[in-house]
């Protein structure tokens, strides 16, 4: 692994000037400096902020601000929280998947900047043996930093109503590319898949699983606040019949039988089973508030955003992507309301351009073949796929909702145990206890809105 000193090094003696580069023959470089960062935002990176002062062609002079990620800790973390897998993904994505959408787009007679609106410049992308840090596998990422540029992190507990649609419509879009890029172009598609390195929840060795170790704390957390306080709750529900609350408890235990040994067998479960679908694709995999930058308009309404942090990037059912953005982040009291308004907007957006490309490649699919394929996408199609797969979000927030609802103390702590010993009494103890029942509440109504809507028929 590499140290912190040798990423100083490298940086200092080459990536700088590889960034450098990229500006072109005629930018002169002034000077450069660079910061560590030590907070929240490197859990699971080392993250640096370089500055270039440029002297642009005109004469002026210009700062440009690039984070830099690597990836972090000891080989044993590495492997243990899948560091090695899903930093190749990450690197994958802007050096492999990205281009290939503007190459989609630029094929099919479309802007291609639309492919580069999802995510920060890419100044640097490489993931290997880097000869300047070490012999073992490295990733490095230079992005652009979009501080300047006015993109910020939304609101640490919930989102508004327009930063929650932005977030559809960019994300309905990103899942429209890959499904055209199955379609049009089908031998790079298949190629690009299998580069993809697949990232299971299940694996031969679950004692070594950071997956196994966060549903385990989940579902020992939920249940135990269930059996103390599942059936109050229950009763204590206004706006239901005693046969629904009945079909709920049932649908509960359920889940406890098949599930509670080992939790991670009903997310390997969504994972495998979905990705012949159609509507399977090149996922973003942790698609959340703290992974989305937004930039507001001079009124104060969300007018682009940004996508960041591919770590879990995975090829799978879109559902995934889906049901973790929907439920970890539409306020509890408008989930009712704006759950199913949110879902057809993103649907609406992923048609429209799915449609635009299939149709600007008719010469070669013929108008009968984009006529069934705009059916096998619609949204009938769709809602009926997304319902059996749907709980996978109520997955994400067993585990990660008390961690976004604690203390930053608390979170900090965290974070420090689960980069040094993940698998002890200590990390468990604080897993269980963060947040408190407030946390274990919203999850328990999070799982009930998923049974009303049906998400737990197919458990």
């Amino acid at each position: 692994m590499s140290t912190k000193q040798q990423q100083l090094d490298y940086m200092e003696r080459y990536l700088v000037y590889d960034i450098f580069k990229y500006f072109g023959r005629d930018v002169a470089l002034l000077s450069h400096s660079i910061e560590c960062s030590n907070g929240l935002d490197g859990f699971m990176s080392a993250l640096y902020t370089i500055q270039l002062d440029l002297r642009m062609p005109s004469g002026s002079d210009k700062s440009e601000l690039v984070l830099v990620k690597f990836m972090k800790g000891s080989k044993e973390f590495r492997e243990s929280s899948k560091s090695y897998t899903q930093c190749a993904n990450e690197i994958f994505l802007y050096a492999k998947l990205l281009p290939a959408f503007e190459n989609l787009l630029r094929s099919s007679r479309l802007n291609t900047e639309l492919a580069a609106q999802f995510v920060p410049r890419s100044y640097w992308a490489t993931y290997g043996t880097v000869e300047a840090l070490g012999d073992g596998r490295e990733s490095v990422l230079a992005l652009q930093h979009l501080r300047p540029g006015g993109y910020e992190l939304g609101p640490r507990l919930a989102l508004r109503q327009d930063q929650l649609e932005a977030m559809s419509v960019q994300l309905g879009q990103f899942h429209a590319l890959g499904y055209a890029m199955r379609i049009v172009q089908p031998q790079l598609h298949e190629r690009l898949q299998s580069e993809l390195i697949p990232l299971p929840f299940v694996v031969a060795d679950n004692s070594a699983n950071l997956y196994a170790v966060l549903y385990r704390v989940a579902f020992d957390r939920f249940y135990e606040f269930y059996d103390r306080c599942g059936k109050q709750l229950i009763q204590t529900a206004s706006s239901s019949s005693e046969e629904e609350d009945a079909r709920f408890a049932d649908a509960v235990q359920r889940l406890r039988t098949k599930y509670f040994e080992q939790p991670i067998d009903l997310l390997e479960h969504i994972r495998s089973t979905s990705g012949e679908s159609h509507f399977s694709t090149f996922l973003h995999g942790d698609f959340n508030r703290n992974n989305v930058l937004f930039h507001e308009d001079d009124e104060g309404r969300v007018d682009n955003i940004k996508m960041i942090d591919f770590q879990e990037m995975r090829y799978s059912t879109v559902a995934i992507d889906i049901s973790f953005y929907l439920y970890m982040n539409i306020p509890a009291a408008e989930r009712l309301q704006l759950f199913p308004k949110l879902l057809r907007l993103y649907h609406g957006q992923m048609l429209q351009l799915l449609e635009l490309l299939l149709q600007r490649n008719r010469e070669t699919l013929g108008e009968e073949q984009i006529e069934q394929l705009l059916t096998d996408y619609s949204y009938e199609q769709f809602e009926g796929h997304f319902k059996r797969y749907a709980f996978y979000g109520v997955m994400i927030c067993m585990h990660f909702l008390p961690w976004l609802l604690g203390s930053e103390a608390d979170c900090d702590r965290l974070s420090k145990l689960f980069e040094t010993d993940m698998h002890g009494a200590a990390f468990h103890q604080l897993s269980m206890e963060i947040a408190g029942d407030e946390a274990n509440r919203q999850i328990f109504n999070i799982m009930r809105h998923a049974f009303d809507q049906g998400y737990m028929d197919s458990i």
